[in-house]
Parts: structure tokens; sequence; C-alpha cells
């Protein structure tokens, strides 16, 4: 499987960056420090930066290296770092160090077009997708997603019909819906003139759902996993065994005043560790920005 990173960028306290570094290691990854001016050095290696900027992130990103902001970063600042297209933040807790994902999940066989002309959340819905082991295609040319949606599989489209011409698109999609059927989520700002006009032209045919695009992070983040991936949501798992153990007798439910040996059943319920909720995390900053 794929590495989710090919750079950390923290603003971490030491101890906390070198456990960070040592979750990397122990995982298999070989990882180097780096300063903005070294970074290209450390070839097939997850680059650590601990001064990072904007513009280090986009320079990372212009060479095909994916960045993941880890610590605590001000609204401003992760607004900052979306605009240059920065995807992934981590910022749990580091007693949850087991949770920091590594890897891209297990690649699916669905495949997702996204067309909505905006690079940044092009770059955002990407990352994302193919995180959760997913095959996309960001087309950025209207022309090219007809004709990638003709020669092609295609489960999923995304679109922002407040960037795209409804009238020249939505018929070549319809004569296509009806030969090679797909499920699609439109971005639609409902307060944004010639609304009426849109929805007459039929982009409610082509797309099942309509959100804002203020409202998408939080509407896709909490609609993953996909039912055919896990058909349950389940938190905890229960578990039980036998066990012999001390029992005691208190006084007042406080002072132990006699126990003995007994013979009994253990019941826990344990947490259940899913790898898409994860990775899932590491996108939800998105909706607060």
């Amino acid at each position: 499987m794929d590495s989710l990173f090919g750079a950390v960028l923290t603003q971490l306290p030491e101890l906390e960056k070198q456990l960070l570094i040592s979750w990397l290691q122990v995982n298999g990854l070989v990882v180097k420090e780096c300063t903005n001016k070294n970074w290209k050095d450390f070839p097939d290696s997850i680059r650590v930066f601990s001064k990072p900027t904007p513009e280090l992130s986009k320079e990372l990103l212009d060479w095909s290296i994916e960045p993941i902001l880890c610590g605590k970063y001000s609204k401003e600042e992760k607004g900052l770092y979306q605009k240059s297209g920065v995807s992934l933040h981590w910022d749990k807790p580091f007693s949850q160090i087991h949770s920091f994902p590594i890897q891209k999940l297990p690649e699916k066989k669905l495949t997702w077009i996204v067309c909505t002309k905006n690079p940044n959340f092009d770059q955002n819905i990407n990352t994302f997708l193919k995180s959760l082991g997913y095959q996309v295609f960001i087309e950025a040319n209207p022309e090219y997603l007809v004709k990638r949606l003709l020669v092609g599989p295609c489960h999923f489209l995304i679109l922002d019909w407040d960037n795209l011409d409804a009238k020249t698109l939505v018929p070549a999609l319809q004569k296509i819906k009806g030969e090679k059927p797909f499920l699609s989520i439109g971005i639609k700002d409902f307060d944004k003139e010639h609304l009426y006009r849109d929805l007459k032209m039929g982009i409610g045919a082509i797309s099942e759902v309509l959100v804002g695009l203020k409202e998408f992070w939080n509407v896709f983040l909490e609609s993953f996993p996909l039912s055919d991936e896990v058909a349950t949501t389940k938190l905890w798992r229960e578990s039980s065994y036998s066990a012999t153990k001390l029992s005691f007798t208190f006084q007042e439910k406080r002072i132990p005043v006699s126990m003995k040996q007994i013979e009994t059943i253990i019941v826990r319920a344990n947490p259940i560790e899913d790898e898409h909720f994860h990775r899932i995390d590491l996108f939800r900053w998105l909706s607060s920005l």
C-alpha cells in the first residue's frame, strides 16, 4: 500500500516530535528531519519539517509530495495551508499516536470522477478518496469529463454547478447517464442568483444530491465508510473469558473487610479501531474553514 504522505509539517515540542518520528519508523518508514533548503537531498524518505510554511507546502505539492500538518494550528494558519493545497491534518492528543494512519487503505473497485474547476478543492477531494482506496479522476475541463465518462467506468460523479455551464453540460450527461448509470453529488449555492434557471436546466436530474459548498465537507465526511464497506458501524466489540479472581466485601463501599477467591466470567467492551475513521479524521479540519 502507498504511504498517505511524503512530508510531515510540525510545530510540535521536541519530545512529541521525536515520538512521532519513532512511530513512523516503527511502521517501517525512512524518516529524515529537513529544512526548507535541504529537503531535496533526501529522496525516498518521509521528510519532517519543524519550521514549515504554506509556501513550503505548495512547493512540496508541486513536486507531487503530499504533506500532512501535525499539531495545533490557528484557524488563520489552517486557512493559508488549505489555500496552498494541503489536505491532511492530524491534531489528536499524543496519547493516541496509535491512531496516526500511515498508509492508504487497500484499493476498492469504485471509481469517482470530480469536476469542480477549483484546483485546491479538487486536490482535497482527490487526497481524501484515494486515502480510502478509491480510484479518482480529476477533470478540470468539462469536455474531457464527457470523454472520460464515455470511455471509462464511473460510479460517483462530483460536480460544482456554480462553476459549470449547465446549459451545455446537462444534455450530454443526461444521454450518458441513460446508457451508463452513475450517482452524482452536485455542489450548488442555494443563495446564488440563477438558482431557478439552473434547476430548470435539469441539474437535479444529473445530481441526485445537491449541497452547498460550505456544507459539503460536513455532509461528505459523515457519509463514509459506505454501507457496502461496513454493513453496520460498531464502535465497541464485546469479549468474554473465564478467570480466577479475588472478590472483596466492603464496609460502607470503601473499606475492604473480607475477601475470597472465585471463578467468574469477565465481560469487556473493547473499542474497535476502524481504519476508515482514522483517515476520515484527517480531513475534518476542512469543514471548519
